[in-house]
C-alpha cells in the first residue's frame, strides 16, 4: 500500500533517510523534520522522479555522489526544494544540473575544504531558467570573484553572509524580473552602496544587519519600489531624501536601526504625505 504514497512528511532525531525510499516510486510531496541538525539524503532519492516538492530542516546532504547513478538520475518534476546544503563550485553544479525545473530554493552554499578544487566560486545558476524565488545563506570565506551567476528569471531573491563589497550587487540590478531583494546578515560589506544598476521592477526591498553607513541612491534607481524595510542597520545614516519621489512607494519601516535614520524616515513621511512610515526603537537606546 505505501509504494501508492503521494505524500510523506516526517520528523525526529533523524541523521539519515533509508535508501528504500526509493521504492516509493509515486511520491510527490517529502518533508522531513529533523531536529538533530544535518539530515543525508540517499543517492537512491534521484530514482523518485515523481517527486515535486522536497523540503528538509535543518539542512540535508547527500549521501554520495550523484554520478554513480548515471544521466538518468534526473528529477525533472522537482519545482521546490529546501535546504540542500552545497559545496561551492563543481560539487553544487553537478547536482543543480539535476535538478532543471526547480521553480523555488532555499540553500546553504558552503566552502568546500578540498583546496584542490575550483571550490570558492560562486556556482552558475543560470540553468535553472524555471527559478523565480532563490534563498542563498553562505558559509565560508569571501567567494573568490564575487560574482552571482542568476537565471534571468528570478522574481524573489534572498541572500545571507556572502560579505562582498557592494560593487557586486550590480549582477543583481541588471536581473530585469526582480521583484523581491532580502539582504540580510552581512549579505553585502561596506559603509557606503553608491547604487550604480537601476532595480527596475523592484517593489520590496529589505535590509536587515548589515554595516551600510551612507546609501548614495536615487528615486530612479528603485522606479517601482513599493516597500522597503530597514532593519538593524544600526550605522545608516539616512534614507536617501529622494526617495519620497518614488510614485510607488507606499510604506518605509524603520526597525532598530540609529536615530538618524529613523529621522530621515519621519522627514520623508512629513513631505511627502503619501508615504506611510513605522518605525520601532530599542528600548535600551538612551
Amino acid at each position: 500500500i505505501l509504494v501508492q504514497l503521494r505524500y510523506l512528511a516526517v520528523g525526529g532525531y533523524l541523521k539519515s533517510i533509508p535508501q528504500s525510499i526509493a521504492d516509493l516510486r509515486k511520491l510527490k510531496t517529502l518533508i522531513v523534520k529533523g531536529l538533530s541538525g544535518k539530515i543525508t539524503l540517499p543517492n537512491t532519492i534521484w530514482r523518485i522522479t515523481s517527486l515535486r516538492h522536497l523540503h528538509v530542516s535543518v539542512h540535508v546532504a547527500f549521501d554520495s555522489d550523484a554520478e554513480e547513478l548515471g544521466d538518468c538520475s534526473i528529477l525533472e518534476n522537482l519545482i521546490s526544494f529546501s535546504c540542500p546544503s552545497l559545496s561551492c563550485g563543481e560539487d553544487a553544479e553537478r547536482i543543480i544540473k539535476r535538478i532543471p525545473n526547480l521553480c523555488k530554493l532555499s540553500c546553504i552554499f558552503y566552502e568546500s575544504p578540498d583546496s584542490s578544487t575550483n571550490c570558492n566560486q560562486f556556482p552558475r545558476l543560470k540553468c535553472l531558467t524555471h527559478l523565480e524565488s532563490l534563498k542563498i545563506f553562505y558559509y565560508g570565506s569571501p567567494l573568490n570573484n564575487g560574482e552571482f551567476i542568476l537565471p534571468l528569471n528570478l522574481k524573489k531573491l534572498t541572500l545571507s553572509n556572502f560579505r562582498l563589497p557592494w560593487s557586486h550587487i550590480s549582477t543583481i540590478g541588471r536581473l530585469p524580473n526582480l521583484e523581491v531583494l532580502k539582504l540580510l546578515s552581512g549579505a553585502f560589506v561596506g559603509k557606503l552602496w553608491k547604487v550604480e544598476e537601476e532595480f527596475q521592477n523592484l517593489k520590496f526591498l529589505s535590509l536587515d544587519n548589515l554595516n551600510i553607513a551612507q546609501w548614495n541612491a536615487s528615486c530612479d534607481d528603485f522606479p517601482k519600489l513599493e516597500r522597503l524595510i530597514l532593519q538593524n542597520c544600526k550605522d545608516l545614516e539616512e534614507i536617501p531624501e529622494d526617495f519620497g519621489n518614488i510614485p510607488t512607494l507606499g510604506m518605509i519601516e524603520v526597525h532598530w536601526c540609529g536615530r538618524s535614520a529613523e529621522e530621515s524616515a519621519k522627514k520623508i513621511e512629513e513631505e511627502y504625505g503619501d508615504i506611510e512610515v513605522l518605525i520601532r526603537s530599542s528600548n535600551l537606546r538612551s
